[in-house]
């Protein structure tokens, strides 16, 4: 049976050998196909009819030649009958082709819901934009005009499809696939200025809401020492979730999977003694193993989250990200420089931890009257 495929990046990316050979056939191209082998080898083909045989001809290696090269080495075939003698250059790759590689790079690095969400600005923004185009060929104004005209709209949405543009580019210049010296044409293009979104909970909030997680019910217990150690890391909720016990060593996490990659984070005292306290009770590889999940870890607390801080009484907008914020904050707060709150936190830019700094009132009220008191002894006669 014919398997006829609407290829997209997305798509290619999560093509998996299975015990069989199989073939899917291009939907934009007809008589270009797929081939995908059990060791995992694909390759584009197609087939020629002479001398009243008809055989099967490989135009390339998936690897090598890209989605919008092959139907290029197709048609040349079905003019001329003759394959292409190199791969395709990688100068000469289009953006589309590139997304391809570095979705399939970034499986089972990324989470599901970061390819998800890679995957609508992909699918609604840059691909039916700049998706056949050659990359080396993409000029700054092009960028520039698309840009501006989403951000009319959607300027925070706008930035997060550039900074992806950004990263794919950035990507294929470390992995080879363009030349070293490629200048990124999106590199001119300020982002738009972004409100802070983050908040930060407040020492009331904080001491009601660590009453509750002390006394979560039992189906809740696991979300409340995921919370927990949110709090006393700075972690994303994702890197706590799909922790290890290989990677908890002694006054530290070596985190294997993160945001900006690996890195390890160093453990307080409260911190050790939560997780000591959860290694008695292991029962998996993962600190936080599900049953329900198709993954051996939980990906998701957000349930358990929304009824917890309602138990806390938190203000409704408070996000499970929030609890980053105040890990943030209270660094800062303490005395902690942007620099070290940022290695904390494991950015790489200054300016990502310049929007966890939330102070808290009190907080601030205490440091305005230390000043007071200070101006005041100064002026005194």
């Amino acid at each position: 049976m014919k398997t006829t495929t609407l290829f997209t990046p997305l798509l290619l990316a999560s093509i998996m050998p299975r015990k069989k050979e199989y073939v899917l056939f291009d939907a934009q191209c007809d008589g270009l196909a797929l081939r995908v082998q059990p060791s995992g080898t694909k390759s584009w083909i197609c087939w020629h009819r002479t001398g009243g045989k008809t055989r099967r001809v490989t135009l390339g290696r998936f690897d090598t030649l890209y989605l919008e090269s092959a139907r290029e080495a197709f048609h040349q075939f079905q003019l001329k009958g003759e394959r292409p003698a190199a791969p395709t250059l990688a100068c000469a790759i289009t953006f589309g082709d590139l997304c391809t590689l570095f979705l399939t790079a970034k499986q089972g690095v990324y989470a599901e819901s970061t390819l998800s969400a890679l995957g609508y600005y992909l699918d609604t923004q840059l691909l039916p934009i700049f998706g056949c185009q050659v990359l080396s060929r993409l000029k700054t104004p092009e960028i520039a005009d698309w840009f501006y005209r989403y951000s009319r709209t959607r300027p925070g949405g706008a930035n997060q499809a550039l900074g992806h543009f950004t990263t794919i580019v950035n990507w294929g210049s470390e992995a080879g696939h363009l030349p070293q010296d490629f200048r990124n044409p999106a590199a001119p293009i300020r982002f738009n200025k972004r409100r802070s979104r983050g908040r930060m909970l407040n020492s009331d909030q904080l001491r009601r809401l660590a009453a509750v997680l002390n006394s979560a019910s039992q189906n809740r217990r696991d979300a409340a020492d995921a919370i927990w150690l949110i709090l006393l890391t700075g972690c994303r909720s994702g890197e706590i979730l799909r922790l290890r016990w290989d990677e908890v060593k002694r006054g530290k996490l070596k985190l294997s999977r993160t945001k900006t990659g690996p890195r390890d984070v160093a453990l307080n005292s409260t911190a050790i003694e939560h997780l000591e306290k959860l290694r008695k009770t292991r029962r998996s590889d993962y600190v936080f193993p599900s049953s329900k999940s198709h993954k051996p870890y939980r990906t998701s607390i957000d349930n358990a989250w929304r009824s917890l801080k309602e138990l806390a009484e938190l203000p409704p907008d408070i996000r499970l990200h929030d609890l980053r914020h105040t890990y943030a904050s209270h660094a800062i707060m303490s005395g902690e420089t942007l620099s070290m709150t940022g290695k904390l936190l494991g950015h790489k830019r200054p300016n990502s931890t310049e929007r966890y700094a939330h102070l808290d009132q009190k907080y601030l009220e205490r440091a305005a009257n230390k000043v007071a008191r200070k101006v005041a002894k100064l002026m005194e006669v």
